[in-house]
């Protein structure tokens, strides 16, 4: 009995696990049409908005085995807070708070609604890099194994906006907490502690969030981003959306 317990148990977990993948999976097929779905709203704040929802709170509870840092109630549902607060190596607080706080709604059913990406995020992904991402995904392969959503370049789409700097990199997110001579440009490198009550912790690092710049040392621009928050991982190589030159164009041809 002890036995049939454990396996119709396990079992359950799996048929759950599954239906998250399969809403993971829904998600992935509605930004293959993204107009249709999303509606992407931009001030200094880039909020992605969930046309025909899929996703339920509890969803992002079991995707990354936390709580939010608070739950604010409104009068069609609710708003999460997510909150990274920048550190530096020794675990201290970043005087200037130059902090990362995510902000997603949910309606009455507890489906996400809306994802709201920050000004200081928006320093290293603009929006118009950063929408482009997100329309991407449509196109990208899932290895469920890894966690992981892979794009083939050639997918991606062509931006003429200009590049991010240091400057704009620095004036978002302040001094970052090491800067490094790496073989692919100058690294920058930026540390967070996400501040919620409850996160499975199993790995004994979940709580460090990682966010990582290579820049080309001599015009200053922003080439790649990669970052780490709560498990997930994301990165951008920004020259792949980038036009190709005339010259490497001709050669190409």
């Amino acid at each position: 009995m002890r036995l049939f317990l454990r396996l119709s148990v396990t079992a359950v977990a799996l048929l759950l696990a599954g239906c998250v993948w399969l809403r993971l999976l829904e998600v992935k097929n509605q930004l293959d049409d993204f107009d249709d779905h999303f509606k992407v709203a931009v001030t200094d704040h880039l909020v992605l908005k969930f046309l025909h929802p899929v996703l339920y709170a509890n969803d992002f509870r079991e995707l990354t085995r936390m709580e939010p840092t608070r739950i604010e109630p409104t009068p069609k549902g609710s708003r999460w807070h997510v909150l990274f607060e920048k550190i530096d190596m020794d675990g201290k607080p970043d005087p200037g708070h130059h902090d990362l706080e995510f902000v997603l709604s949910f309606n009455a059913k507890s489906q996400l609604e809306a994802w709201d990406f920050p000004p200081p995020f928006l320093a290293a992904a603009p929006a118009q890099f950063l929408e482009a991402s997100l329309r991407s995904l449509g196109k990208g392969e899932i290895f469920q194994n890894q966690r992981q959503l892979k794009v083939d370049p050639k997918d991606l789409p062509k931006i003429t906006a200009e590049l991010p700097n240091q400057t704009r990199v620095k004036a978002g997110l302040g001094q970052p907490t090491l800067e490094l001579d790496h073989e692919d440009g100058r690294l920058w490198v930026y540390r967070y502690r996400v501040n919620t009550r409850h996160i499975e912790d199993e790995e004994g690092n979940r709580r460090i969030a990682l966010a990582r710049f290579w820049f080309d040392p001599a015009s200053k621009t922003l080439l790649k981003f990669s970052g780490k928050f709560i498990g997930l991982k994301l990165s951008i190589d920004y020259r792949k959306f980038m036009p190709a030159e005339p010259a490497k164009r001709a050669e190409e041809d």
